[in-house]
This record gives C-alpha cells, sequence and structure tokens, in this order.
C-alpha cells in the first residue's frame, strides 16, 4: 500500500467483512500503524485511527537475518493481534508506558511476538550469531542485556580455548 486512495480502498474492504492481506514497507508493526494513519490528513487521522483499531486482526513485520552456519536466512517475525489493549492503543495513538510493543511482549500467550525477543531465541538456539543478532534488532543495548548470561559463557569458553591451544 503505497497511497492514501489504497489504504482506504483497503481500510473499507476490511471493514465490509473482507479478508485483506497487504504489504507496506516498515520496519516494524508498530511503524505500520503509524505508516497507515501518517499518510492521511491530520484531520482525518483520529478518524483512520478508530476505522483501523476496529478492523485489523494481524500486522505481521519480517526480518530476514543470515544464519549462522552460511546456509541461507531464517524469518523473524513480529506479530501484532488485535486485543482490546492493542486496539485501545491503535485508536488513542501511543504515549508513555502504552505502546504496543509492550503489548506484545505481555502478549504471548494471545500469540504475539516481537522481534528482540526472537532475535534473542535465535542466538541462544545457535542458528544466527550475537552480532548479527544485535544488527538486525530494534534496540541492540536492550537486547544485549538480555544476552549478558551468553556473553558471559561465550567468554569463558574462548579463555579455555585460548588456555587448551598454549
Amino acid at each position: 500500500m503505497r497511497d492514501k486512495e489504497t489504504i482506504e480502498i483497503a481500510l473499507t474492504a476490511a471493514e465490509t467483512g473482507h479478508l485483506v492481506f497487504s504489504t507496506l514497507h516498515t520496519i516494524d508493526a508498530s511503524k505500520t500503524v503509524e505508516r497507515i494513519v501518517g499518510v492521511f490528513p491530520m484531520a482525518d487521522q483520529d478518524a483512520i485511527r478508530q476505522r483501523l483499531a476496529a478492523s485489523f486482526r494481524y500486522f505481521v513485520s519480517q526480518r530476514l537475518l543470515p544464519k549462522k552456519d552460511g546456509s541461507g536466512r531464517t524469518a523473524v517475525l513480529e506479530i501484532l493481534k488485535s486485543t482490546m489493549r492493542t486496539r485501545d492503543y491503535v485508536e488513542k495513538g501511543e504515549t508513555e508506558g502504552r505502546s504496543l510493543l509492550d503489548a506484545m511482549k505481555d502478549g504471548a500467550l494471545d500469540g504475539m511476538q516481537y522481534f528482540d525477543g526472537e532475535i534473542e531465541k535465535l542466538i541462544r538456539s545457535g542458528v544466527i550469531d550475537m552480532d548479527t543478532g544485535l544488527g538486525f534488532s530494534s534496540n541492540a543495548g536492550n537486547l544485549r542485556l538480555q544476552l549478558a548470561d551468553l556473553a558471559g559463557e561465550q567468554k569463558e569458553e574462548e579463555k579455555m580455548d585460548d588456555l587448551l591451544e598454549r
């Protein structure tokens, strides 16, 4: 969806019960909401937020990260599901302490997931390396903190390898 007219058609179709799949180039699910709302004039944005909040079911964002073994890429998905909380955040906008990211972090039982949480899992399972994960993360500083235990283990392994080589 590249323009206001296309977004308007998609919204109308969704509101009338049609299943709508579309693509939009954004970095994550919350930016997708802002991009959709942002193409409309300021005077229309509250109404668009209401319509979007009432009609969306999922926003799915994808990043393709190179695998550690060089055998290709792996898809990392961010999934924002329509719940009372997320609909409220879409309709009223995000504020401090009321972000779609927080809702996704708290929404694992509802099937939601966020990029950095999924990247952490891939690093811990050895599918991607630490540098790649940090490079593709939304917040590298926070992810590094989440992985502090793993980074410590890797440093210990490197020290042991150095000792064994001597």
